[in-house]
């Protein structure tokens, strides 16, 4: 019961340590890199939980030079080959990228890297589905499973069949590029 309560208690400040400061970090704080920071990091504006951390040391953040590591941010990051990573990832990100000038290129390399993920995933399944079979195939000669000749014609056979579609999921996914 302890121990739950402190793996509680840990990812808890895990989750609120991504978007706070510390006091004595708010008095110190570059706002131009941490605006950069967190565009780069794909996150939304964070000035008001800024404010709200930095109003227990007594300082307010320098909004102009945030928003322009922030805008500068995101200039860097929006761009085609982002977007393909994060797409390929199967990640989202906030709407930072949704300007004018921004979204077109990293839209279009979003779409494509979500279909990268897209076809990495029908891989990976396909792949399961191969090995679960070769699992059945290794029981049946170590004799922890029981067949008939006709039952292990018909693996060998499937497995034939889902190589030939992990083959033409890959060429598909090659395709893509990058």
């Amino acid at each position: 019961m302890m121990k739950s309560a402190w793996l509680v208690m840990g990812v808890s400040v895990l989750l609120t340590s991504c978007a706070t400061l510390e006091p004595e970090e708010c008095k110190t704080a570059d706002w131009v890199k941490l605006g950069y920071s967190d565009a780069m990091s794909g996150s939304s504006v964070m000035l008001n939980d800024y404010s709200k951390d930095c109003a227990k040391a007594g300082v307010t953040p320098d909004q102009t030079a945030y928003m322009s590591g922030y805008n500068n941010g995101a200039k860097a990051f929006c761009t085609y080959d982002k977007g393909v990573e994060v797409g390929e990832k199967g990640k989202s990100v906030s709407d930072l990228c949704n300007k004018p000038g921004l979204a077109e290129d990293f839209n279009r390399g979003l779409a494509k890297g979500k279909e990268l993920n897209k076809k990495q995933k029908a891989v990976s399944g396909k792949e399961d589905e191969r090995k679960k079979i070769e699992q059945k195939l290794s029981d049946i000669k170590s004799g922890k499973a029981q067949s008939t000749a006709q039952d292990v014609d018909m693996l060998y056979r499937e497995k034939s069949l889902i190589e030939k579609e992990i083959d033409v999921l890959k060429r598909e996914k090659d395709a893509l590029g990058r």
